[in-house]
């Protein structure tokens, strides 16, 4: 910026690129981690759920989309007592971390804003690692 309108008093001799470069994708900080997985899972997806159905909606704004949104907010069913070895296991971010303390507004103001910043794909994972 300063090198191309002539203000860089270093002229050519300068070391630092003034160039614009791509910024590095979003991450959330260990705060907001630990923050995400001390969240009950039914807390958690009340957060959550409105910043994935927006990014899923910009990128593909079929019924299809909305439909599998929807399923994901429904209350979730029990596994049956009786599923075998062969049963489908609940992705880690489904699983409730059991009781935790209930979080501040700012905290989760916070930690919203930051949900926003990620993409469609970190939001998923950070999800799954919570």
């Amino acid at each position: 910026v300063y090198f191309t309108n002539g203000l860089c008093k270093a002229s050519s001799f300068c070391d630092f690129c003034h160039l614009p470069h791509p910024k590095r994708a979003a991450h959330l900080d260990k705060r907001h981690r630990d923050l995400l997985r001390a969240l009950p899972f039914e807390k958690r997806l009340s957060i959550v759920l409105p910043i994935l159905r927006q990014k899923a909606l910009q990128l593909d704004s079929s019924p299809e989309t909305s439909r599998l949104l929807d399923a994901i907010g429904e209350p979730r069913v029990p596994p049956p007592s009786n599923a075998g070895p062969g049963g489908l296991q609940e992705p880690s971010f489904m699983t409730p971390t059991g009781p935790a303390e209930p979080i501040s507004r700012k905290s989760e103001h916070t930690l919203s804003s930051s949900l926003r910043c990620l993409s469609l794909r970190s939001l998923i994972v950070s999800l799954n690692r919570a």
